[in-house]
C-alpha cells in the first residue's frame, strides 16, 4: 500500500511523522520511502505508561531504536524522536515550524475520541497539500473512541477528508486532492468497490 501511495506522481517532498510508532514496523516503512534529507518524527508516550489512559498499544524505546539502527533505509539519521503524549501543547507547538510539510502521517496515538480528534486536527495543519494521513484502527471494536472521533472530526467539514478505508486503517487527503487519490485507488488492484463513509466517496480496499 505505501508502495502505491509512492508511486502517484505526486506527494514527493517532506518527511513523515507517525503518531505513536510502538516497536516502529509502520513508520520504518513510511521512513523508507522518504528521502533522508527530511527530516521524520517518531513520537510516543514509549515508558511514561501513566499517559498511555486507555491502554491502546505500548511503546519501547528501546525496541525502537534497535529497530531505527537495525532495518531504517536511513539508520534513523532523519528520525527525530519525541516522548510525550501528542495532545500536549508543548508538542503541538513544537510542529508550528511545520505546518503543511509533512508527506505522510500516521495516527495510531490515544484511541479515545478525544485523542482522535486532537490528532486529525494536528495532521490536517502538518500534512502537505497533496500529502496522505494515515488513521489506524479505524474499524476495531476494541476501540470505538477511534471511530467516534473520526466521525465527530468530519462533522466539522475540514480540509482533510477520506479517499479510502481497508486494512483496518482510513487514508485521507486535503480535499482538494480528494479526487485524484480516489482516482487512482480506483485504478488499483487493491480496489473493491466505492462506498459512503460519513458522507464522503471512498474506495474500500482488499487484499489481493
Amino acid at each position: 500500500m505505501v508502495d502505491l501511495l509512492d508511486n502517484v506522481s505526486i506527494n514527493k517532498e517532506g518527511g513523515c511523522i507517525e503518531i505513536c510508532v510502538h516497536h516502529g514496523k509502520f513508520y520504518l516503512l513510511l521512513n523508507s520511502v522518504i528521502d533522508k534529507s527530511y527530516d521524520s518524527f517518531a513520537i510516543d508516550v514509549f515508558d511514561d505508561q501513566n499517559l498511555n489512559i486507555d491502554k491502546s498499544g505500548k511503546g519501547d524505546l528501546e525496541v525502537f531504536k534497535h529497530n531505527l539502527a537495525n532495518f531504517d533505509v536511513h539508520k534513523g539519521a532523519n528520525t527525530k524522536i519525541i516522548t510525550g503524549d501528542s495532545t500536549d501543547q508543548k508538542i503541538i507547538k513544537m510542529f508550528d515550524e511545520k505546518v503543511g510539510a509533512t508527506r505522510f502521517l500516521s495516527i495510531d496515538g490515544g484511541h479515545t475520541i478525544e485523542h482522535t480528534m486532537s490528532d486529525l486536527i494536528l495532521a490536517n495543519k502538518l500534512v502537505a497539500n497533496e500529502g496522505v494521513v494515515i488513521l489506524d484502527d479505524i474499524l476495531n471494536y476494541h476501540w470505538l473512541g477511534v471511530i467516534e472521533g473520526t466521525f465527530s472530526f468530519l462533522r466539522s467539514k475540514p480540509t482533510l477528508v477520506p479517499f479510502a478505508i481497508g486494512f483496518n486503517k482510513l487514508f485521507m487527503s486535503k480535499l482538494s486532492y480528494h479526487s485524484y487519490y480516489l482516482d487512482a485507488f480506483k485504478s488499483s488492484p487493491f480496489c473493491g468497490k466505492v462506498v459512503d463513509f460519513s458522507g464522503y466517496t471512498v474506495v474500500a480496499l482488499h487484499a489481493f
